[in-house]
């Protein structure tokens, strides 16, 4: 009988270890667009903004199975992000000061109005009524939105120069320089300050927080930053995967990763210290770029276009 415990024991822990990293939600295309080239993908108020360095079109998600173009714009330089605003408004960014961003015939006439103005930056994220964006020689300047049409800037910061990705989550800024991840305390936004750094990542380029831990994407390296002591940024995992990591959304217990040869992967990050693949879409050219809304992935793909899944 003692046997019979025992053997019953190990079975049981068995089973619980394959069970580990399942995964009872499945992913099924819901769409795909062929065209544009889709290098950036963003979604927001049931639009989807799909760009490259030259174009913008920006899709009406009303109808999941078949989104139509609202409208499109073009740039004559080429564009580095874009932040869009909740009241029908897009910045772009841009290297060139004299960027000008003009409006492309819409297929939809009906359709709301958008206006895109040009901005001087790398990249660009919008909380509340503030943005903030990145320069390779001025670093993070943050800009109010409540006082006029055109953003008015409050201040300016930098820990190094070349910051290469940011999150912005209120009172912190998390950014990705030349040398490691940064934490930035924007308690007073006229004022910045530099909260803690860990320079020990070599390669990072992308980034996304979740919680207290601010995930890294350093080449086809996975890396766990713990900031439950923001002045003490930790590494506490690294985790390796095929290709290179283009892109990563952060939402809730999973860890949505763009690699650059192998499609998409979602990780269970529920444990920081122990993730594993739960599922994953394979594209044969990789994603360049991930949103996330609801039920629903968005996924840029380059020269492949961008795709739906339905992922529940």
């Amino acid at each position: 009988m003692r046997r019979f415990h025992i053997i019953f024991l190990l079975v049981f822990l068995l089973f619980c270890a394959c069970l580990n990293g399942f995964d009872d939600k499945f992913v099924r295309l819901v769409y795909h667009s062929s065209n544009p080239v889709a290098q950036q993908i963003k979604v927001l108020d049931q639009y989807v903004y799909v760009y490259n360095d030259w174009y913008i079109y920006i899709y009406n998600l009303k109808n999941i199975w078949n989104p139509v173009v609202e409208t499109a714009f073009s740039s004559t330089y080429p564009i580095t992000d874009i932040a869009m605003l909740d009241y029908n408004k897009l910045y772009v960014c841009s290297h060139e000061p004299t960027n000008y961003i003009t409006e492309m015939d819409s297929l939809n006439t009906y359709g709301h109005i958008f206006t895109a103005l040009s901005l001087i930056c790398n990249k660009a994220r919008k909380e509340g009524n503030l943005l903030y964006t990145t320069h390779t020689e001025n670093g993070l300047e943050i800009y109010d939105l409540s006082r006029s049409v055109y953003p008015q800037k409050i201040s300016s910061f930098s820990e190094n120069w070349g910051i290469l990705d940011l999150e912005a989550r209120y009172p912190q800024v998390h950014v990705l320089n030349d040398f490691g991840y940064v934490n930035i305390d924007v308690t007073d936004v006229t004022q910045p300050r530099t909260l803690g750094y860990n320079y020990e990542i070599v390669g990072g380029t992308v980034l996304s927080v979740n919680r207290n831990i601010v995930w890294v994407g350093a080449g086809n390296n996975l890396l766990a930053i713990e900031i439950t002591y923001p002045e003490k940024p930790v590494i506490i995992n690294r985790y390796r995967f095929s290709s290179d990591i283009i892109d990563l959304e952060a939402r809730g217990n999973e860890l949505f990763v763009a690699l650059k040869t192998s499609g998409l992967r979602i990780m269970d990050i529920t444990n920081p210290k122990k993730i594993n693949e739960k599922n994953n879409y394979y594209i044969r050219t990789g994603v360049s770029s991930v949103a996330l809304d609801g039920d629903y992935i968005y996924l840029g793909a380059g020269t492949q276009g961008w795709f739906v899944l339905e992922y529940r």
